[in-house]
């Protein structure tokens, strides 16, 4: 026999005879429980089996057909005549095998990675096919058997064989050994060789069976529908009811582990130990939408998920987080708790609460059973637990009480009081100090009790948390003011020094003063920082420095050195590495507990590694701590869905084929998209988180967010992998999920696209080119002519060119002559007056000088060509003479002739000889000449010529 089967045969017997009333308790610490109603997975009212497969995803067997569930998305598929889905099988490759009315078959992802359903009525032999509802499908070897109330349908190799009923099959299930079945008439048969043979069944007459649940090698674990229960092994049936029980509808039955099952009833949900003993029992008060519960599972991660009327919830029964509600009518603030004799002592916001611990489980997780108040702790809060010389004191919104079982004996009453402070460390610590609302009170002991001294005297503040110095001063602080050093002074007399942000704290404002390491500790909105007694002044803490920057407002030391504390509301612990290691400490956060504080009043209770209770706003949460820790599954990511998003949406990839390597070709017009995806774990799902790469488009991973669904709109064609990872609330990360796609090219920009657009440019650029030279041809041959045009009048323009240079250069040298002409004549007739001037000798004969008389006429006679020159200058001048004339009324016939030599360009040296006169001489002509025209000094003579 196999060492589990011993196991369960040794349970069965000793807890067997264990007596109900003692194996009843209930834990008070409840698992979390999250309902989802029918609006969320929009399906029908009742569930009637749920199922799991390989990758994580859920499966339920739903009045409105298969409900499909990944952890965020739920997704809905009907049946062909839409009728009520009863049962579901999952094969190893992810097949689900469905029964339902008048219907079975099977659905599996189709080529979208959707599921598509294939009926197997058509395998059925046509005699048959007329049958009712398929209550049970189940598989055992090569085969698939449904059960209907009429027939078992054995589908085996694309084949149905049909087991009709002896009289009406009422169950079937699988046992450790094989297949059981029971018919209404027969009662229980097991399946071998193809045969129905019959067990013997004396304890199970007029019963009806609802579920075998295997519990070893070669034991089951039978339930009936009226809450009974039987353990088959070896072909025997024996009753494991030894006392009186309650008769419920219990129609369902799953195992969590190996001692514990669940059981789904009408009165709500049953946590059982396989000797009976029931170790939780849940209902609507403790989150279920209804009390009637049709089915139960327990999920990969030991979740419990449960079908009810009108719902679906799942039960963390398997998380290290449980929740303490000491009064279920009405939630309370814990602000403490203390293991003490045998219980389990809370203080709340309404008093102190107490409950018997119960070991009998043996698990290292305490269980505990219903709480009670103890009287006289409901006047108020209840703020601190201590035990303090084997005796339990409480702080109390009105004294201090010692509490004794179930109940509260005042030691110092009328004053609220926070916590305690012991001042010595040999026992019995004789002399405690109480920090209260106004100051600090002093309680001694003696005799085996506590007794009231007085209030010490000194600075009057409320002094909340408080730490002994190594010189016996006291470290107070206060939120809102600094820290408190108290000096004792003299019996009940001290004297405070207040320290704030002058003194090296980061603020004056939320610091808090506590003891971990042996040493005072201060929690402050910059990390943890400690005394300098040297230096008088607070710094920064190096054993701590991985909390360096957080704000700090509350630590615990546990029992192993740990630190936990509470940053905001973010519940962590510090793990310290022994003294000497040169590793830095772990820092670990539970994300799944943000928020669950009492906001301002935190408390960590660590009694052992199993069970560490936080208060929090709503009661205690109970963590298991060494369970939490070796939770080191990773999460598995799905790719939940791929939708185009258009006009009309439409589904790429149906989430159901997460196996998928081949790329996925896309039309051109899909270049928008919304990707969902989800992380199978069914914990604190809402702490996990996701991160996504769009290769091909994105350029990196993105940031890890809570967001579960992702859109790309306006993709360019090509190709892409869609790549998502999940991060759970431990940091582990999930293997990458890819998801290649591609988008096709539109028509004008496909392959053949391109080579029809190159052989239109080829064509194009071809008879372009050819246009082009016959253009260039006629432009040639239009150049040609203008070119031949442009010659000849070229060949005009020198000739006329070289024709009027000449006769410039004629007209100059005409000018010359004639001017010099002129010249000449002036001179002779300057010559002819001087000539008549002179007196005649008396022997001189005047005829004598007759002929030169008429040649000086002859040379007056040739000053009349000076009118014609002035014409002649004025023709080949455009009239230069007679606007000079016209402008300058007073000019001379001198100045003009000195004019006309400067237009043609002579120097003052050729002037000078054409006039016979001097350079100078020449030089003032021109002086007097610019005044007369009023020339300015930088206007030169021959540019206002030009100009002219």
């Amino acid at each position: 026999m196999k060492r589990f089967d011993c196991l369960t045969v040794f349970f069965v017997l000793i807890l067997g005879t264990i007596p109900l009333a003692l194996l009843s308790q209930s834990s008070a610490s409840l698992p979390w429980v999250k309902a989802y109603s029918k609006e969320d997975f929009q399906g029908g009212s009742r569930t009637w089996v749920i199922e799991q497969d390989s990758r994580g995803y859920l499966y339920f067997a739903n009045n409105d057909g298969l409900l499909t569930f990944d952890g965020n998305y739920w997704k809905k598929f009907r049946l062909p005549n839409g009728t009520i889905l009863r049962s579901i099988y999952i094969d190893e490759n992810n097949r689900v095998y469905v029964g339902a009315q008048g219907e079975i078959g099977y659905f599996e992802p189709g080529i979208s990675g959707s599921l598509t359903y294939t009926s197997l009525n058509k395998l059925v032999p046509e005699g048959d096919r007329n049958f009712a509802d398929v209550w049970n499908t189940i598989a055992m070897g090569r085969s698939v058997f449904f059960r209907t109330t009429e027939y078992i349908f054995e589908l085996r190799d694309n084949r149905i064989t049909t087991h009709p009923a002896p009289s009406a099959w009422q169950f079937l299930g699988r046992t450790s050994g094989g297949l059981i079945a029971q018919d209404k008439k027969s009662g229980i048969l097991y399946y071998r060789n193809n045969q129905w043979l019959p067990l013997s069944q004396e304890a199970l007459s007029n019963v009806t069976l609802s579920a075998a649940l295997p519990v070893g090698g070669d034991s089951t674990l039978i339930a009936t529908i009226d809450n009974r229960t039987f353990l088959l092994r070896n072909g025997k049936i024996t009753p494991m009811d030894k006392t009186s029980r309650q008769d419920l509808y219990t129609p369902s039955l799953a195992r969590i582990d190996n001692p514990t099952y669940v059981v789904g009833s009408a009165a709500g949900c049953y946590i059982r130990h396989i000797g009976g003993q029931i170790l939780q029992h849940l209902t609507t008060a403790d989150g279920l939408s209804s009390n009637n519960v049709t089915a139960v599972f327990v999920d990969r991660s030991k979740n419990i998920w449960i079908g009810t009327d009108g719902g679906i919830a799942v039960i963390g029964y398997n998380s290290a987080v449980r929740f303490i509600h000491p009064l279920k009518s009405s939630d309370l603030v814990g602000y403490s708790a203390r293991v003490f004799k045998g219980g389990l002592y809370l203080s709340t916001s309404n008093g102190v609460y107490r409950a018997e611990i119960n070991r009998a489980t043996g698990s290292k997780r305490l269980s505990f059973g219903e709480f009670s108040l103890i009287k006289g702790t409901d006047g108020g809060e209840s703020w601190r637990l201590d035990e303090i010389n084997g005796e339990l004191l409480l702080a109390h919104n009105s004294g201090v009480y010692v509490l004794e079982g179930s109940q509260a004996k005042p030691v110092a009453a009328g004053i609220g009081s926070w916590m305690f402070l012991t001042m010595t460390s040999a026992f019995p610590i004789n002399r405690v100090f109480v920090g209260t609302y106004q100051g600090i009170r002093e309680l001694s002991y003696g005799d085996g009790v506590f007794h009231d001294v007085a209030q010490l005297a000194g600075h009057r503040d409320s002094y909340r948390f408080l730490a002994k110095t190594e010189n016996g001063d006291i470290w107070a602080s206060h939120p809102y003011r600094g820290v408190y050093r108290l000096h004792l002074t003299a019996p009940g007399r001290y004297k405070t020094r207040l320290y704030t942000d002058k003194d090296g704290l980061p603020s004056a404002f939320q610091n808090f003063v506590f003891t971990g390491r042996n040493q005072n500790l201060f929690a402050t909105k910059k990390g943890i920082y400690e005394f300098d007694i040297k230096r008088d002044r607070f710094i920064p803490s190096q054993i701590f420095k991985q909390l360096k920057d957080l704000e700090i407002n509350y630590l615990k030391e546990d029992g192993d050195g740990n630190i936990w504390f509470y940053s905001g509301k973010r519940l962590g612990v510090l793990r310290l590495r022994p003294a000497g290691s040169n590793k830095a400490g772990v820092v670990t956060f539970f994300p799944e507990l943000d928020g669950y504080s009492a906001e301002g009043f935190e408390s960590v209770y660590p009694y052992d590694v199993n069970n560490v209770f936080i208060g929090w706003g709503k009661g205690f949460i109970h963590l298991d701590f060494e369970k939490y820790l070796k939770q080191d599954s990773r999460p598995v990511i799905v790719l939940s869905e791929v939708t185009a998003v258009a006009e009309h949406d439409s589904t790429v990839f149906g989430g159901f084929n997460n196996r998928r390597l081949g790329t996925v070709i896309l039309p051109a017009a899909f270049n928008a998209f919304r990707f969902a995806y989800s992380a199978t774990e069914y914990g604190m799902q809402n702490r996990t988180q996701y991160s996504y790469w769009l290769e091909g488009y994105d350029e990196k991973w993105s940031a890890w967010s809570t967001s579960t669904v992702k859109y790309y709109t306006n993709l360019p064609s090509g190709e892409y992998r869609f790549k998502v990872k999940a991060l759970d609330n431990r940091n582990r990360e999930s293997e990458v999920f890819f998801f290649p796609f591609k988008i096709s090219a539109p028509w004008y920009a496909t392959f053949w696209a391109y080579a029809c657009y190159l052989t239109l440019a080829i064509a194009c650029v071809w008879l372009l080119l050819r246009w082009q030279r016959q253009v260039f041809y006629r432009q040639q041959q239009k150049y040609e002519a203008q070119m031949a045009h442009l010659r000849y009048v070229h060949q005009l323009e020198v000739e006329k060119h070289e024709r009027e240079n000449e006769v410039l250069a004629k007209t100059k040298e005409l000018a010359n002559t004639k001017m010099q002409l002129m010249e000449n004549t002036d001179t002779l007739v300057r010559l002819k007056d001087e000539l008549t001037k002179l007196n005649l000798k008396a022997d001189e004969d005047p005829k004598d000088l007759k002929p030169i008389t008429l040649l000086l006429r002859d040379l007056e006679r040739n000053n009349k060509n000076w009118s014609q020159f002035a014409l002649h200058f004025d023709a080949l001048n455009d009239g230069l003479l007679t606007r000079l004339k016209q402008k300058h009324p007073n000019i001379s016939r001198t100045d003009l002739k000195l004019c006309a030599y400067l237009r043609l360009n002579f120097s003052s040296k050729e002037i000078a000889q054409l006039q016979n006169i001097s350079i100078r001489a020449v030089e003032m002509h021109r002086y007097r000449l610019r005044k007369k025209l009023g020339l300015p000094t930088e206007l030169s003579l021959s540019d206002y010529l030009a100009r002219i």
